[in-house]
């Protein structure tokens, strides 16, 4: 059994609909979703499609980039209340640090404001947190750092970082998740993670749709592809799909309460 842990099953990108995404998924072997938010509009559509399908799980947040043009304050607001509306919230996020050339994205101190508030809604609220990290690794740290006193528990999300950095976040009782970057090429960094990680501190993803697997590199990604990016850790650390398919199960489940 697998849980895609990460994944937006509502989303216009997709070229089928929902129904046959989730059958596509089961027929797969993949029983169990968490789709993401990561704005006040996506955050709606998140909990929407928790509370109507049984083995659906969500989470809510602020993407470092994603509604600017309102304040902190109010972000705060929105998520608050979003907490109080449904049962199936199993973390905040997906929320972070991204250093990119994101057209009229935020200013980092932005971004590190946006993401403390997160940090502190989740410590409040008794919630994992569900990390953005692109180029970010020495403010995701700090971070993290600050607030290790508090019980902080979550995980960086499609990691694509180094051992070194990995060491410092499962240190802090982090975990990392894998996606579908781990089939690209030139990604030793990341199989070095994926060998060295111990079985109880990783978990599975697709971000779907977005990273597809390299085989289908250019097309549309679903969550029936996490099973790809299982085989693909599997074959890394010299482990069975059994093993690792019910070591990533146990571990998201252990992270976000789910029975």
């Amino acid at each position: 059994m697998l849980i895609d842990s990460h994944c937006h099953l509502v989303h216009k990108n997709y070229e089928i609909p929902l129904e046959q995404i989730l059958s596509e998924a089961r027929e797969n072997d993949v029983n169990k979703f968490i789709t993401i938010g990561t704005s006040i509009k996506e955050n709606v559509i998140a909990m929407q499609t928790a509370e109507k399908i049984r083995d659906v799980y969500c989470s809510i947040g602020i993407y470092p980039h994603e509604d600017k043009k309102i304040t902190i304050k109010e972000l705060r607001n929105s998520l608050k209340e979003n907490l109080k509306r449904s049962s199936k919230i199993v973390a905040i996020g997906e929320c972070g640090i991204d250093i990119s050339n994101w057209e009229n994205g935020r200013k980092i101190e932005d971004q590190i404001e946006l993401f403390e508030m997160q940090i502190d809604l989740a410590k409040e609220n008794n919630l994992p947190i569900i990390i953005h990290n692109r180029n970010g690794d020495k403010e995701v740290l700090k971070l993290l750092e600050k607030h290790s006193s508090f019980d902080l528990r979550g995980v960086i999300h499609c990691f694509d970082s180094t051992w070194e950095f990995a060491q410092k976040v499962l240190n802090l009782g982090f975990y990392v998740s894998f996606s579908n970057l781990i089939t690209y090429p030139r990604k030793d960094d990341v199989l070095e993670v994926v060998k060295n990680i111990p079985m109880n501190r990783f978990l599975v993803e697709t971000d779907a749709p977005y990273l597809p697997p390299q085989s289908l590199r250019g097309k549309k990604n679903y969550p029936k592809y996490v099973r790809i990016v299982t085989e693909k850790v599997a074959q890394v650390k010299q482990k069975t799909f059994e093993e690792v398919s019910k070591a990533s199960y146990e571990n998201t489940c252990k992270l976000f309460s789910i029975l």
